[in-house]
């Protein structure tokens, strides 16, 4: 075991009960992690880290969790035959079928009805995990998305070459929706290069209200209720630059990584037509002063965003806003080929080869799937990606590991994410700057590890 930062402190050294589930999950106080002072607007310090057999643990959750889970992401060992650092992946497919389905089974009493469940896999077992998550879940509950998870370069590719092979440089995710695939909020991936007219920020309103907003523009069977709600969400506009914005919120340089990220609420403004400044004109003499932002409805049904303080005698003032993701974004669909998967061998200052899942990847699953306050759970939490990922989103976590790379990796890689000093990943786009805890438990009695500690 690594030795605690000092910034953090840890809890008494003792154990106790967790609540209900006496018996079941016990807390270890000496593993426990949290900042000693608060860093994070969200400081969540009930989250959980969990040392034994998720078949074990999962049902010690259930008085707890049963349907309260948003997200389950799970990362199980592929079945690849191959002998790995820190496990051995290799059964016959109908042994590794019997090992997931109890487990599936388990983890679908813990999601929310509005949730979702996330599997993982190649090729080796993608065909049957289909048809067993098919036959648990219903396949119309069902989408497959396709992950580029490889590049076509260096040795392997070569061998490939040489012997006329076809190089696999794409994984699966199988994703379950309690309620259908319906809910998502898929985050949107760059057309290109950044467009720097884009330097305007919409504060003071959140993404929901947006996305009503571009809901209301893009329907021209809109009705007079549906502009007055249109013009109640403009009203709310507070447009910065974006450049002071990004300065104030965490003192560090504008990027084309928190620009991308932020596209939904970016603003560029341009002219329009002579009509639709008159109209804008005749609206905004009937408006209270501090409205930032208002809609005008063309004669052809147009909705168009206005910025109120444009110079009225000028002929054609730039008064209309555009979105940067209308313009400079798209929605990735099922075919995720956008996250970079090299160079990522020191995200979360550990080594974990070939089995280290990129941050970024996690971010678009949680995010798709989450708000922040939600409960995600990972299950086969390997080097914790999953955790550390979903704790600087703000959202809260449990993670499930039997093997002692719980020790050796997801301890101290947590440890340097509540204190902020993981900087990898996707701490930079999330200007995360540290904050929270988590609650370490094993299953039933202590696990050898702690006995030889204490001797």
């Amino acid at each position: 075991m690594s030795k605690k930062p000092t910034l953090g402190t840890s809890w008494t050294d003792n154990t106790i009960a967790l609540g209900s589930l006496t018996g079941a999950l016990r807390e270890d106080r000496t593993y426990s992690y949290r900042t000693s002072y608060l860093l994070a607007d969200r400081n969540f310090f009930d989250n959980r880290l969990i040392f034994g057999d998720n078949l074990h643990v999962l049902p010690a959750l259930e008085s707890e969790f049963t349907g309260k889970i948003k997200c389950v992401y799970v990362d199980p060992p592929y079945n690849t035959g191959n002998a790995f650092a820190h496990y051995r992946d290799g059964l016959v497919h109908e042994r590794w079928l019997d090992m997931m389905r109890p487990r599936l089974g388990l983890l679908w009493t813990l999601v929310r009805a509005d949730g979702f469940l996330a599997v993982q896999i190649d090729d080796n077992e993608f065909a049957r995990l289909y048809l067993l998550m098919s036959d648990l879940y219903g396949e119309r509950n069902l989408k497959v998305i396709v992950v580029k998870m490889a590049e076509p370069t260096g040795v392997k590719m070569s061998q490939v070459v040489k012997h006329g092979g076809i190089a696999r440089l794409k994984e699966y995710i199988i994703l379950a929706g309690k309620s259908g695939i319906r809910g998502l909020h898929l985050e949107r991936v760059a057309k290109g290069t950044w467009d720097n007219e884009y330097r305007i920020v919409v504060d003071n309103v959140s993404r929901s209200e947006l996305r009503q907003l571009k809901e209301i523009i893009a329907n021209k069977e809109r009705t007079a209720s549906d502009v007055q709600r249109a013009d109640a969400i403009c009203a709310k506009f507070v447009l910065e630059n974006a450049e002071a914005m990004r300065r104030r919120e965490s003192n560090v340089p504008l990027d084309n990584g928190w620009l991308q990220e932020n596209a939904w609420r970016i603003v560029r403004t341009c002219a329009t037509t002579a009509v639709a400044k008159r109209l804008a004109d005749q609206k905004r003499a009937t408006l209270r002063p501090y409205v930032a932002a208002f809609t005008i409805e063309t004669p052809q049904r147009k909705l168009y965003v206005i910025k109120r303080d444009y110079h009225e005698e000028s002929a054609q003032p730039r008064i209309r806003l555009l979105f940067a993701d209308d313009y400079l974004t798209v929605h990735p669909g099922d075919l995720w080929q956008d996250i970079k998967t090299t160079g990522l061998g020191d995200e979360g200052g550990i080594d974990f080869p070939n089995g280290k899942k990129p941050e970024a990847l996690l971010k678009r699953i949680i995010g798709m799937t989450t708000q922040p306050g939600d409960w995600v759970l990972d299950a086969f939490a390997g080097s914790g990606t999953t955790g550390a990922v979903a704790h600087k989103m703000g959202r809260q976590w449990i993670m499930i590991e039997s093997g002692e790379h719980c020790h050796t990796h997801m301890l101290p890689r947590l440890q340097r994410v509540i204190d902020g000093a993981d900087q990898s990943g996707m701490s930079r786009a999330l200007a995360w700057k540290g904050g929270g805890g988590f609650r370490y438990f094993t299953i039933a009695k202590k696990p050898a590890f702690r006995r030889q500690a204490a001797e």
